[in-house]
């Protein structure tokens, strides 16, 4: 009785995040999260899981330039996980992003009191990204990549790759979370 009381509870959470959220179907919101969207837009696939603490934040700077935070179906945040977004971020299907993971697209201040820089982040589908990694501002992460815990990701890791350590290293080639290989991935796309 209780679990089935904490799914429909999710649900309901998920469905009043429609004020601030473009989603494309039901999403599940465990406990409380914070959502800023300040000339932005955030936009979440089907079946989405949002675990209690979890930050997305889509802030441009001025109107004429909207951010947007894309979140793509059956994907996973983790608790206190938070998303920084000012141009653009964008993270694919069944992605599983574990608690206190940082993805920071731009540096919240400039040395020398300049522009702030915004480069945007692509994290393609079937990626994992262990507890407490950071990702940086104009990084790739490709198809079925597994990110290490502690993880600081300052350069693009190509698909199917473990990378981990501070600063990142890719490691070995590996499956995806999903069992999916880049060679599975490369018959499928050669079929006549």
């Amino acid at each position: 009785m209780n679990e089935t009381f904490s799914k429909v509870f999710a649900y309901l959470r998920g469905f009043f995040l429609k004020r601030k959220i473009q989603m494309a179907g039901p999403v599940k919101c465990f406990g409380r999260i914070t959502v800023r969207n300040r000339h932005g837009i955030i936009k979440l696939g089907e079946k989405c899981s949002i675990y209690s603490g979890a930050k997305l934040v889509s802030n441009s700077r001025s109107k004429e330039k909207t951010a947007v935070l894309t979140i793509g179906n059956c994907s996973s945040i983790g608790d206190r996980t938070q998303i920084q977004c000012r141009d653009r971020v964008t993270i694919g299907h069944n992605v599983l992003i574990a608690w206190d993971v940082n993805i920071l697209e731009h540096d919240f201040h400039s040395p020398g009191g300049g522009e702030v820089i915004a480069k945007p982040i692509i994290i393609e589908d079937e990626v994992w990204i262990g507890v407490r990694a950071i990702i940086l501002k104009g990084v790739t992460i490709g198809r079925g990549a597994i990110i290490g815990a502690g993880a600081l990701i300052t350069k693009d890791v190509p698909p199917f790759t473990f990378a981990g350590g501070n600063p990142a290293k890719n490691i070995k080639k590996v499956a995806s979370w999903m069992g999916t290989t880049e060679e599975s991935v490369g018959s499928a796309n050669n079929v006549d």
